[in-house]
């Protein structure tokens, strides 16, 4: 390996540990307060939409918060079996003026996980997964429920991404909920860049033990 390589390899894991710095606390909502944060069930599914059946706008903004969302019965309390499986639809539009290139959404209620059947579309009428698209689906923990990450190519303002999923009980029989609470942002999660950044220094270290050795 050159040494011209072994510069741009260093300069990449920097930048990459920075990039982990500054978006610690990141949480990337910019226009929470015009955004609705509770979401009614309808039948057994819970529809994050406008009043219209709609793509709420959602801004990408590095120094703002998550947007904090809770689905809940309005007849009561939601009465959960084990396994019992409620679909989720929701529709968003990228607002300006950031583009996208990812999307999280973690579980803030403990006994709940994201079913194993994730779709995420591009477009309005097109209903195809965005280019690059990755999911992420790690179960919960005994604290908080699972997380969903998305990954894809940049996408920019005005795009209308379709996001189908379903929430799964996971936790024990007889257990009663006011409300699922659920976190969601825009902007890079600090532990995946933490993973890369991470990656590209050990690549370095293995790559200048071999030409040593």
């Amino acid at each position: 390996m050159t040494t011209k390589q072994n510069a741009k390899l260093m300069i990449m894991a920097a930048a990459l540990s920075a990039a982990v710095t500054a978006n610690a606390l990141a949480q990337g909502v910019g226009n929470l307060p015009a955004l609705p944060t509770s979401f009614p069930i309808n039948g057994n599914s819970w529809w994050v939409t406008d009043p219209a059946g709609g793509p709420l706008p959602v801004v990408r903004d590095p120094n703002g918060p998550a947007w904090i969302k809770k689905f809940y019965d309005p007849n009561g309390a939601i009465q959960p079996t084990p396994g019992q499986i409620f679909p989720v639809f929701e529709k968003l539009l990228i607002a300006p003026p950031l583009d996208w290139s990812d999307w999280h959404e973690q579980i803030l209620t403990p006994g709940w996980d994201w079913g194993p059947v994730v779709y995420m579309f591009e477009g309005q009428w097109q209903q195809q997964p965005p280019a690059g698209l990755v999911v992420i689906n790690t179960p919960g923990t005994p604290t908080q429920g699972g997380t969903l990450d998305f990954y894809f190519n940049p996408l920019p303002p005005g795009t209308q991404l379709d996001i189908r999923k379903y929430l799964v009980y996971t936790g024990p029989q007889g257990q009663t909920f006011p409300y699922i609470e659920i976190a969601q942002y825009p902007t890079p999660e600090p532990a995946s860049m933490g993973l890369l950044a991470a990656g590209a220094a050990l690549t370095l270290r293995r790559r200048r033990h071999g030409r040593t050795a």
